[in-house]
């Protein structure tokens, strides 16, 4: 997305080559977010660049030489269980009294060039709808980029339209098919996090809005760990964020998609 700065790739002081995100002025806490990111997803299994150094200014990171994963032997469906590893492991660790949104600490986060809203909360609903999906909703209006009748179809939704209930689930938060790349022996890395807790199919919803994962990605994640019945008609529902953003910082055809998966959701897909 647009907003997040440069990138070129750097030489340590010791010799190793590096890859350094810079954008000055930043928001305050961006390259921060990100790197709590990179460190929580580390924390339950998934393959992630190490973070050399963060500033308010930069962001500095391991160097990873993505190759053409069509080229490479069956990343696929190993990709697939591994992301369905990391979110069973994180819903199975999260306690009781785990709240849905930011990760413990942090205070400021985005969506690519977005400021969002991740004010920890008890519910999925007050995490997407109340504090996300609503607020984005209006500020797309705002700006002249969404029809107004948006907001009376983001304030329609209830709990219902985005499934069972389940445990708060550590998600990518922008899993597009970008923000994974493979490496010369076949290994996925996650880079560029949204990373909060969240609903699972919210990465998997993510990964079918601009297609690049094969359908065996799903296989694999469905042979470790499930979706619930009915995740597909749910897409649309859990697209809407990365809609709106999309709609707020380029507008054009966003704000027609937008519409659609309101509609979509709202006449009984989910």
């Amino acid at each position: 997305m647009s907003g997040t700065g440069t990138t070129s790739t750097i030489t340590l002081d010791d010799g190793t080559p590096a890859f350094r995100k810079a954008l000055s002025p930043a928001p305050t806490g961006f390259f921060v977010f990100e790197a709590a990111g990179l460190q929580a997803l580390y924390e339950f299994g998934a393959k992630v660049p190490q973070v050399y150094e963060v500033t308010d200014d930069q962001l500095v990171i391991e160097m990873v030489e993505a190759q053409d994963a069509n080229r490479i032997s069956h990343p696929e469906y190993t990709f697939g269980q591994e992301l369905a590893r990391l979110h069973r492991d994180s819903q199975l660790a999260a306690g009781p009294d785990q709240t849905f949104g930011s990760l413990e600490g942090v205070y400021h986060w985005f969506l690519g060039a977005a400021r969002i809203n991740l004010q920890p909360t008890a519910t999925l609903y007050e995490s997407l709808v109340v504090n996300r999906i609503m607020p984005l909703t209006q500020r797309c209006i705002d700006a002249g980029r969404l029809d107004s009748a948006a907001f009376d179809m983001a304030n329609a939704l209830t709990e219902h339209h985005f499934g069972a209930s389940e445990r708060p689930t550590l998600v990518h938060g922008d899993l597009w098919a970008g923000n994974r790349m493979v490496d010369a022996s076949g290994a996925s890395w996650l880079i560029d996090p949204s990373c909060h807790w969240g609903h699972r199919e919210q990465d998997i919803a993510m990964m079918q809005l601009f297609g690049g994962f094969g359908p065996e990605v799903l296989d694999g994640y469905e042979a470790t760990f499930p979706l619930a019945d009915g995740w597909r008609e749910r897409i649309p529902a859990f697209q809407l964020v990365p809609l709106l953003v999309h709609t707020l910082l380029f507008g054009g055809g966003y704000g027609a998609a937008t519409l659609q998966a309101f509609e979509h959701t709202l006449q009984g897909g989910a």
